[in-house]
C-alpha cells in the first residue's frame, strides 16, 4: 500500500532540501567581484551570479550584464565556482544549465574562464618591409616558421593551448642579389648553369633560378648592365613570372607599338598596382573581345612594388624570322622599326626578348648559329627552361609589318609571320621585371623546393 505524506513547512520545522535545480533567470543585483589578493567583495544578491573572466589568465572577473551563460569563447571553471553556504555547482555545457545541490538557502557564483586561442603569438620587431627572417619559439607545441610563405605552421599541440614568440631579425648571411648571381658564373645550378653571355644568364633545362616573389614563383633570366635596362653603372636582376598570367592581345587595335599597346598599359597599370583591370579599356583576350583582368590578388602587391626598378625597354625589331640569338640581341637594341615607331620606352613591367629565349639554352647542345625559327627541336627548345608555355608574346616588333610582333610557338620556334597571327591575337603573357640594385638574397638555393627569398 502506497503512503502519501504531506509536509507542512513552518518556521519551527527544519527545512530539508535534497536537491534544487536553478536555471538562471537574471534574478540578481549588479555585482563586481575582484579576486585580487584572494579578497572577494560583493554586493548582496540572491540566486546565481555569472562571472566572466576579463582576459585570458588574468584571474579577474566581472559579472555578466546579459544575464545569460556564454555560448562560446569561455569554459566553466569548476574549481572556482561555488556557494557561500556550502552548496555544490555543476554545469551542463550542452543545455547551458547549472545544477545547485544544497540543504539550505544559498548564494552562488559560477565562473567562466576566457579561452585563449589554440596558439597565441607575441611578435617582436615586426618588419615594415620584406627583408627580415622569422624565428619562432613555442611552449607545448611543435611549430615552425615558413619563410617562403611568411606563415606559422603548427604540426602538433601538446595540451590545450600553445604560447609562442615570433622574432624577426636581419639575415646574418644576406648578400646583394645581383652580386650573388654574378658570383655563380661558370657553376652548375640544378641541370643548368650561369653563363656570362651578354649578361650573366641562367641557361639549361632546369636551372636553380626560382625566386619567391609576390607570393608566387618567378624565375631569374639573368643579371644585366645598362645595355639591357638603361640605368648606368648598375647590375640589375631580371626575372620572369614562372607561369602564364593570362592569354591576352598584345595590342587590340593590331598596332605593334609597345608604347601605346593595350598589353603594356594593362601590365603597367592594373597589374602593377594590383587592381581590377577588367573595365580599364586594355583587357582583351583576342582582337576586340574583352576578357577578365582582375589583378587585385595576382597583381604586384604593395610590399613587392618597392623592389621593382623603372627601366628602359628597348623596342628595336627586325624584318624576318631567320635570325640567330646574338643577331636578335643586337636588333632588339637597334633602330629597325616601322616608320614612326619609338625605339625605347620606360616602365616597370615588360616582356622577354627573343634573345632571352635564345640564350636560355646551353650552347654545347644548341649551337648559337641556330636561327630562332629553327629552335623547334629537342636539343634547342627541349633544353630551354623558358620553353613549354605554348604560344607566348615577346616584346619585339616586326620592323616591316606594322601589325606583327615576335612570339614563341608551341613547337619551340620564334616567329612574327607565323600564319595569320597578329598583334591582336590572344597569346600567353608572362610579365618580366628588373629588381632594384639594393635587393638582397636572404635565404634559399634557387631550387623549386627551396627558392630564393629576397628582401631589401
Amino acid at each position: 500500500m502506497k503512503r502519501k505524506y504531506k509536509l507542512y513547512i513552518s518556521l519551527s520545522i527544519f527545512i530539508i532540501v535534497l536537491s534544487i535545480i536553478f536555471i538562471y533567470k537574471n534574478n540578481y543585483n549588479k555585482e563586481v567581484l575582484d579576486n585580487k589578493d584572494n579578497v572577494k567583495t560583493t554586493d548582496k544578491l540572491s540566486g546565481i551570479a555569472i562571472m566572466l573572466e576579463t582576459s585570458a589568465g588574468s584571474g579577474k572577473y566581472n559579472i555578466s550584464t546579459t544575464g545569460t551563460f556564454p555560448k562560446s569563447g569561455y569554459e566553466f571553471n569548476k574549481l572556482k565556482s561555488g556557494c557561500e553556504n556550502g552548496g555544490t555547482l555543476s554545469y551542463n555545457e550542452e543545455t547551458r544549465k547549472v545544477t545547485l545541490k544544497s540543504n539550505i538557502s544559498d548564494k552562488c557564483y559560477i565562473y567562466f574562464d576566457l579561452v585563449p586561442p589554440d596558439v597565441s603569438v607575441a611578435v617582436n620587431n615586426l618588419p615594415t618591409m620584406y627583408g627580415k627572417l622569422g624565428n619562432i619559439t613555442c611552449e607545448n607545441s611543435n611549430t615552425t616558421y615558413n619563410q617562403q610563405y611568411n606563415r606559422i605552421e603548427v604540426s602538433q599541440i601538446n595540451g590545450k593551448y600553445s604560447s609562442c614568440t615570433l622574432n624577426y631579425s636581419d639575415s646574418t648571411s644576406k648578400v646583394n642579389f645581383a652580386d650573388y648571381i654574378i658570383s655563380l658564373a661558370g657553376t652548375t645550378q640544378g641541370t643548368g648553369q650561369v653563363i656570362n653571355e651578354k649578361g650573366y644568364r641562367y641557361e639549361g633545362k632546369e636551372p636553380n633560378n626560382y625566386v619567391w616573389f609576390n607570393n608566387e614563383y618567378w624565375r631569374i633570366i639573368g643579371v644585366f648592365d645598362s645595355a639591357s635596362h638603361g640605368i648606368s653603372g648598375k647590375n640589375l636582376v631580371k626575372m620572369i613570372r614562372a607561369d602564364i598570367l593570362d592569354a591576352l592581345a598584345w595590342e587590340e587595335k593590331n598596332i605593334n607599338d609597345w608604347t601605346v599597346a593595350s598589353l603594356n598599359l594593362l601590365l603597367n597599370g592594373a597589374y602593377y598596382n594590383a587592381k581590377d583591370g577588367t573595365n580599364s579599356g586594355y583587357c582583351y583576350g583576342d582582337a576586340s573581345i574583352s576578357s577578365t583582368c582582375d589583378y587585385t590578388k595576382k597583381g604586384i602587391q604593395s610590399g613587392y612594388r618597392k623592389m621593382i626598378a623603372n627601366v628602359t625597354w628597348y623596342l628595336g625589331g627586325y624584318s624576318n624570322n631567320k635570325v640567330t640569338t646574338e643577331e636578335f640581341y643586337g636588333y632588339e637594341r637597334g633602330t629597325e622599326v616601322v616608320s614612326g615607331r619609338p625605339t625605347y620606352t620606360t616602365g616597370y613591367i615588360g616582356l622577354m626578348y627573343p634573345s632571352d629565349y635564345g640564350y636560355s639554352v646551353l650552347s654545347n647542345g644548341c649551337a648559337r648559329t641556330t636561327k630562332l625559327n629553327s629552335y623547334n627541336s629537342n636539343k634547342c627548345a627541349g633544353q630551354s627552361w623558358l620553353y613549354g608555355k605554348g604560344y607566348e608574346w615577346t616584346l619585339t616588333p616586326d620592323s616591316v609589318d606594322s601589325s606583327r610582333v615576335f612570339f614563341l610557338v608551341i613547337m619551340g620556334g620564334v616567329y612574327s609571320n607565323y600564319g595569320a597571327h597578329n598583334a591582336f591575337c590572344g597569346f600567353g603573357v608572362r610579365p618580366v621585371l628588373y629588381l632594384e640594385d639594393f635587393v638582397y638574397k636572404m635565404d634559399g638555393d634557387g631550387s623549386l623546393e627551396n627558392p630564393y627569398i629576397i628582401g631589401m
